[in-house]
Parts: C-alpha cells; structure tokens; sequence
C-alpha cells in the first residue's frame, strides 16, 4: 500500500508542470523625463535665477571685501602695530562668516533642488504605477538598464505626456 501511494504521487509529481505567470515588460527613460519634462524644466529655471541672485550677492560681497582688505594695506604703516593686529583679525573673521555663508547658502540650493527633484520623482512613480496598470504590465524598469527592447514595450512618451499635465511647474522652496 505504501509502495503504490508513494508511486502514485511520484507519478503525479512528474506529470505536474510548472505554472508560470504570463510576464508583461515595459521600460521608461527616466532621465529623459527629467531632462524634458516641464516640472523638471520650472526647477532648473528658477534654480538658475537664485544662482544668478546668489552670484551677485557673492560678487557684491567680494568687492566689499577686496575694498576692505585694499584699505588695511594702506593703513599698515599708518597705524599702531596692535590696532592693525586688531583690524587684521576683525577683518580675516569677516571673512571667514562671508565664506560660512556661502556655504550655507549653496547647501540650501541644493537642498531645495533635491527636494523639488524628489518631489517629480514621486510623481514620476505614481504615473509609472497607473501606466503599468492601464497597460497590465507587470515589471516596469529604467531604461538605463536596458540593453534591448522593442519600441512598444517603451512607456516614456505617455509618462512624460501625463506628468505635464500633472506637474507642470513645481515650487522649489528655498
């Protein structure tokens, strides 16, 4: 009896094939998004125009300082060793706070160029999600890691073409 019933399943296992889930593909140029989409183009615009305002301060700055550093020469021999030390030190701790500040100011620039970037990713994600669904793929990868893939599986049109509507322009909070 054990003999049969062992032979019976070992039939039964080698009759079983394996069920396999019908695998939809589709892949999407992330970085073109990024590059093209006109969220991604509104953070670059306004990213540029703090950076150029950021310039400017930074420039202002430096010829108050070049100015400043100019009239301590002058003053060298002029005045007592002890004020110019004086001077001197009060003059280079200037300094040193204008160069705190600029990086300061640069970490903030690129805090709020990461965050307004995570922000389009998100979006990104969620319309990937909705595509993948619409279209019941069920893997969708970055074409950064694509070697080869027909035309129709690419879904980066309709991505970008959603994330336009969507996110048109995002605020980038400095």
């Amino acid at each position: 009896m054990k003999k049969t019933l062992f032979t019976a399943i070992a039939a039964f296992a080698l009759m079983a094939q394996p069920v396999f889930a019908e695998t939809a593909i589709g892949f999407v140029n992330v970085s073109r998004i990024m590059q093209d989409s006109k969220a991604a183009t509104s953070v670059r615009s306004q990213l540029q125009a703090k950076q150029k305002a950021f310039q400017t301060e930074l420039n202002n700055k430096e010829k108050e300082l070049q100015a400043e550093d100019d009239a301590l020469v002058k003053q060298k021999d002029k005045v007592e060793k002890d004020a110019f030390d004086k001077k001197v030190k009060a003059f280079r701790e200037k300094a040193a706070g204008a160069q705190r500040q600029v990086q300061e100011k640069k970490a903030q620039l690129d805090k709020a160029f990461g965050g307004s970037l995570e922000e389009i990713q998100k979006s990104v994600l969620e319309i990937v999600k909705q595509v993948a669904a619409e279209k019941k793929l069920t893997l969708v990868v970055s074409s950064a890691q694509v070697l080869y893939g027909d035309a129709s599986l690419e879904i980066t049109d309709e991505v970008l073409k959603r994330l336009d509507a969507k996110l048109p322009t995002v605020a980038v909070k400095f």
